[in-house]
């Protein structure tokens, strides 16, 4: 092998080398990824959660609603009659026997007479006709008094209306528009969530108020609202207590009142939810709230 053999084999090589390698990393740079098994989940934050009343969920079944007896019960039907044996049939009158024919003498002997046949038998008598039984007559039913022990008919009943159905009902209209049921109860969630909501709506009314002094915005003034289910105020609200009126603020308490009461009639009628305007155990329709100057 001379020179120029061995550069042409060197130069084979190298290209066969190269184009192996261009293969080998295109193969490797178009592999896809696989995909991710795991789906995403949307996930959504809440700041704030709205009321909603519920009833409780008796645990007791209700009482059956049972009629008062209309009537007593029928008496048990009077047991039916056994029908009489019936007579036996008489037997049949047997026909008289009929005697024998006589032989014919032996001395003279004469040509045979023909047998004179034996007369028929007597007509049978025409069949009897078997006495039909009366009938016998049924028993006068007598009216039911509901005494007779033996009944084992149900004791009919009235209407399951009573006599007071008509009752809480009047021929007057009526002018509530309403048709959202009361909440059963209030507990203490909605209330804190309703004396937010007075404090929001409030809050520009009591913007507005001048502070008269220092040590004014320490009073806590607990004031008692009572309002129609408009939102509007039944009464002026009247102070129930006051905390912070030690020292030299005590001079400021009426003040702070008479800017409490001026916030909630500056601000009324309030937007309250309608469910709990008024329950058994209590509603915004009588409400304590307490009132800061800020």
């Amino acid at each position: 092998m001379d020179r120029s053999d061995a550069a042409g084999l060197a130069i084979a090589v190298v290209v066969h080398v190269a184009v192996f390698a261009l293969l080998s990393a295109s193969f490797l740079f178009n592999q896809k990824p696989m995909k991710s098994l795991e789906t995403p989940i949307e996930v959504s934050l809440v700041d704030e959660v709205g009321l909603v009343a519920t009833a409780p969920q008796s645990r007791v079944p209700p009482a059956e609603s049972r009629a008062p007896d209309a009537g007593p019960p029928e008496d048990a039907a009077p047991p039916q009659p056994q029908e009489a044996a019936p007579a036996p049939v008489p037997p049949a009158p047997q026909p008289d026997p009929v005697p024998p024919p006589k032989p014919a003498e032996k001395a003279k002997p004469q040509p045979k007479k023909p047998t004179p046949e034996s007369p028929q038998k007597a007509a049978k008598s025409p069949p009897k006709r078997e006495a039909t039984p009366a009938t016998p007559a049924k028993p006068t039913r007598k009216a039911s008094t509901g005494t007779d022990p033996a009944s084992d008919k149900p004791r009919p009943r009235g209407s399951r209306l009573g006599d007071d159905f008509l009752k809480g009902l009047t021929d007057k209209p009526s002018t509530s528009r309403s048709t959202t049921p009361r909440a059963a109860v209030i507990d203490a969630k909605a209330l804190a969530s309703i004396q937010d909501a007075i404090s929001r709506q409030i809050q520009p009314c009591a913007d507005r108020q001048v502070n008269p002094g220092p040590g004014a915005n320490e009073i806590i003034t607990v004031l008692n609202l009572r309002l129609n289910p408009d939102g509007t105020l039944a009464a002026t609200p009247t102070m129930v207590r006051q905390i912070g009126t030690d020292g030299e603020a005590g001079r400021y308490s009426r003040r702070v009142i008479d800017l409490g009461i001026a916030a909630f009639k500056g601000c009324s009628p309030l937007r309250l939810p309608p469910e709990y305007y008024q329950t058994p155990n209590g509603g915004w329709n009588n409400i304590n709230y307490k009132w800061q100057l800020r």
